[in-house]
């Protein structure tokens, strides 16, 4: 699918772009951020959608993020290791994965941007 836009491939188009393009450039990301992440593969991310071939997102295996603003700014401020993950994943993984995609990232100050954290989290 060289030069398509993700919206207009088709389920095997998009499975070997998120294979081929995206998980090498994710795991290369992640792994630099915890080294864990050197065996990331389709389920660390899409869970048992990898197995059955959906491949649905939001993945409610992830972990469940907080829905408000103000929850997830609570959250981060009473847990380090948390703050340290959303810092990583808005400064790294969103702008990366929208830019792959063809969407534009979540921009909070702004409210605008089409991919954010629900894209891939469930929210509480």
């Amino acid at each position: 699918p060289a030069g398509m836009a993700y919206k207009d491939m088709n389920h095997e188009q998009r499975k070997y772009f998120m294979e081929h393009e995206v998980l090498p450039a994710m795991r290369t990301d992640f792994a630099a951020f915890d080294p864990k992440y050197q065996t990331m593969n389709c389920n660390t991310c899409h869970g048992e959608g990898s197995h059955d071939g959906t491949f649905k997102m939001p993945n409610p295996t992830l972990p469940v993020l907080p829905g408000t603003p103000e929850a997830f700014m609570a959250w981060v401020a009473k847990d380090p290791d948390a703050a340290k993950m959303a810092t990583f994943m808005s400064e790294t993984v969103t702008p990366k994965m929208a830019a792959m995609l063809g969407m534009t990232a979540f921009d909070p100050a702004t409210g605008s941007g089409d991919f954010s954290c629900d894209k891939c989290h469930t929210l509480k």
